[in-house]
Order: structure tokens, then sequence, then C-alpha cells
């Protein structure tokens, strides 16, 4: 097995790395929704809206997996043409060698420059690439809008058929943003479903 083989075998169990770890959030976030429940069943608005603000984070955790999951899978294949048809370039073999630590390390930004490095050495570049990376810097793990905590709040709460004493901002109703959501995110929501299925 030549060394960009085996750097292809850990490109492809990154991907699987990153998708198992979105699975994880997803779990996660799922634990926090129950918790806010629990919550507004005690009348504690307050650790509701921290569980709330939780379940979002994760689940903005698992869809930003997903993502770089796919923008990994899609430059292993690339790798893998390269492999095939002989066409490992000497700069390709070069942005090689520190990659096993990165990928290992799970670390997102990392894995994203490093990526960024591949992709460099394939001429034909996807505008894709390109529009990913943007969604997924608007997306930042670290903000939860407190839209979507108010919204979330309130689902809980009609699931648990329980009145949420929280007043709203006037004007803003638990339908908000509800539309807003683009059709990316329609997609990675079935895919996380997909996943949860699976689990």
């Amino acid at each position: 097995m030549s060394n960009m083989e085996k750097h292809l075998f850990s490109l492809k169990f990154a991907a699987k790395e990153l998708n198992r770890n979105a699975k994880k959030c997803d779990k996660e976030e799922k634990a926090e929704k129950a918790k806010i429940k629990k919550a507004i069943q005690k009348g504690n608005t307050e650790v509701a809206r921290i569980h709330a603000e939780n379940a979002i984070r994760q689940k903005n955790q698992a869809i930003n997996f997903l993502r770089m999951s796919a923008r990994v899978d899609a430059v292993a294949a690339r790798v893998q043409t390269a492999v095939t048809m002989g066409k490992v370039t000497k700069s390709m073999a070069g942005v090689v060698k520190s990659m096993d630590a990165t990928l290992r390390s799970m670390n997102l930004e990392k894995i994203s420059a490093l990526m960024d490095k591949f992709e460099h050495q394939f001429e034909t570049l996807d505008v894709q690439t390109q529009q990913m990376e943007d969604t997924m810097s608007s997306t930042t793990t670290l903000t939860t809008p407190q839209n979507q905590v108010d919204m979330l709040l309130q689902e809980m709460a009609d699931e648990a058929g329980l009145d949420l004493n929280m007043e709203l901002p006037q004007g803003q109703t638990g339908s908000v943003g509800a539309s807003v959501a683009s059709t990316e995110q329609d997609e990675l929501s079935q895919r996380l479903a997909r996943l949860r299925d699976q689990v």
C-alpha cells in the first residue's frame, strides 16, 4: 500500500468519524430537549432557556460535522481519482504529511484548513466548497440566536402541553423564522433524521 493510499484511507476514516460526531451531537440535542421539558414543567424558564441554547448549539455542531464529513468525502474521492490515474503531484504529497494528526484531532477549523490546502491542489475546485464554507461560518456554534431559543422553548412547551410563562417580544410569534430556513438547512435536517434512524 503506497503512502498516498494510506492517507486516502485516513481521509475516508475521518469522514466516518465526523459523521459519528454528528450523531453524538444529535443525541446530546435530544437529551437537552428532554431537559427543557422538565424545566418548563417545573416552571423554571431560566433553566429551560439554558438547555434550549445548548440544544441549538448541539444541532448547529451536528450540521457542521455533517458538512465537514461531506467535504472530506469529496476530497477523498478526488485523491482516489488522482491515485488511480497516477496523477499525484509532489505538492499534493507534501500536503498529506501533516494530515493524519489533523484528522485525528477532529478540530473542524484545522480540518477545514487542511481541506483548503488539498482543494488548492485540484484545478477543478467547485464553487460549492466556497458556498459550503460561507454557510458554515454563518452558523457558528458559539452563538445561539435568541429567536431560535424562544421558538424551541415554545415548541417544547407545546409538546409537553404546557403554557410557557414567558413574554415574547412584541410582534414576535412562535413561527418567526420558520419559513426563513434555507433549502440547504432542510436537506441537512433530512440527513440528520436519516442518521437518527440508523442509530
